[in-house]
């Protein structure tokens, strides 16, 4: 059976079985209330049980007293009988899993029309209570919490969240807007230019609403403001245009996304196509396959050496981000493979600041991850009976009571919004 020409059943027991994802405040299921759907390890079975019977059928056809015509008839009927019913598998797995993702979000929109009745609920004996509803205002303020952190999107995750995250919480930069301004100068460093702005500009004189100002390379400083009118009372300032500096919009970065579980075998241009053909072809009429692959890019595969499986993470336009995300999953080749937003940023293991790996570091010395101080690594710390200090809270001098590179410390989640409000995602 396994040197058999229709021998498919192993190809479709490569897809995973599905799972029902789990959503915001997934609500607990009966068995009665899942849809019915049949096994991958079934549907296997039933492909090997159609491959024997066409091989016995090629077996009698070529031991009988037919011409060759007719034997190659058979088989070629045989062939293509393997082949639709293989295909007609994979459209049953494609089918299986949006059928249990619809019933996992049902279950969740349920579970939200409740928390809503319950508001309703309370709110009609509060207007009807004539007394003080201090504990029915509390309980209210505790529904509310309950409801806004069940749909709030987690910042920090790990790259392991990202496994086991059933759904994609669409990601939403802050609505900010930003300007760069570079010094003409370009041996003058950041903290020069930053010290030149702040002496040049007033905010209380041009009513400015500045939300940050920070470095950035080669000697400039990005200035983040509330709205468009902002900016422009910075790009026409005299002061700054006089004195040597160039105002600029910054530029954004492409959207990069996560594609899991990729078998390791194929070849980098075989992903894409499948990625286009079998995903986003229908979806994207107005794009070829030649414009999809110019517009994608592999940043860096990761996951465990000589695995049968590994991790793409992909740079590409807003569009296909977008069409790639709101699936959830994709298909590639004979595999389901989850799709998320790669937002994880990068923590140097030398100054433990985020932005830049250790072998860009500029920094001549280490600094100790466990207990945050400078002139040693954290294998060499004499305080690691002591509990440990976040060398990056440290740094900017914020209380460092976790540990450093936690999933929710401040400097981290920081990062990680600056991050996110560097990349172009075209209003999504």
């Amino acid at each position: 059976m396994e040197n058999s020409p229709f021998n498919r059943s192993a190809r479709t027991a490569r897809t995973p079985p599905s799972t029902p994802a789990p959503g915001p405040a997934a609500p607990s299921q009966n068995d009665d209330d899942m849809p019915e759907v049949i096994s991958t390890p079934e549907l296997s079975n039933w492909m090997s049980s159609i491959e024997q019977c066409l091989n016995e059928v090629c077996s009698i056809a070529s031991e009988g007293k037919l011409n060759a015509e007719q034997k190659l008839r058979i088989n070629n009927l045989c062939r293509k009988v393997a082949h639709g019913t293989s295909q007609m598998a994979v459209h049953y797995q494609s089918v299986k899993l949006r059928t249990v993702q619809a019933h996992s979000s049902i279950q969740t929109l349920k579970s939200q029309l409740d928390l809503s009745q319950q508001l309703q609920d309370l709110k009609m004996s509060i207007d009807q209570s004539s007394k003080p509803a201090t504990d029915l205002s509390q309980r209210l303020q505790d529904l509310k919490h309950t409801i806004e952190e069940s749909s709030k999107p987690a910042l920090g995750t790990s790259f392991a969240d990202m496994v086991k995250k059933g759904t994609n919480n669409f990601i939403q930069p802050t609505n900010f807007s930003s300007v760069v301004i570079y010094p003409n100068n370009k041996e003058k460093s950041s903290e020069e230019t930053k010290s030149l702005v702040q002496k040049l500009i007033c905010p209380e004189q041009m009513k400015l609403h500045v939300r940050g100002l920070r470095k950035t390379k080669n000697g400039g400083v990005i200035i983040s403001t509330d709205t468009k009118e902002d900016i422009m009372k910075l790009k026409q300032s005299v002061q700054l245009t006089n004195s040597g500096l160039t105002i600029d919009e910054p530029h954004k970065r492409k959207p990069r996304v996560v594609v899991i579980g990729v078998p390791s075998s194929m070849q980098e241009k075989d992903v894409f196509t499948c990625l286009y053909h079998q995903n986003l072809a229908d979806k994207l009429q107005n794009v070829s396959l030649e414009s999809f692959l110019s517009s994608i890019k592999l940043s860096h595969k990761s996951g465990k050496k000589d695995a049968d499986t590994c991790n793409y993470v992909i740079e590409v336009t807003a569009s296909i981000r977008k069409a790639l995300i709101t699936k959830d999953r994709v298909f590639v080749n004979w595999s389901s493979c989850p799709v998320r937003d790669f937002t994880l940023v990068t923590r140097c293991y030398k100054c433990q600041q985020y932005g830049h790996a250790a072998k860009s570091c500029r920094d001549s010395a280490y600094t100790c991850g466990h207990c945050g101080n400078q002139g040693h690594a954290i294998k060499e710390c004499p305080k690691k009976s002591e509990d440990p200090k976040c060398a990056t809270c440290m740094h900017y001098k914020k209380p460092c009571g976790n540990t450093t590179g936690a999933a929710d410390c401040p400097a981290k989640i920081s990062a990680e919004k600056r991050y996110i409000n560097s990349i172009d995602y075209e209003g999504a």
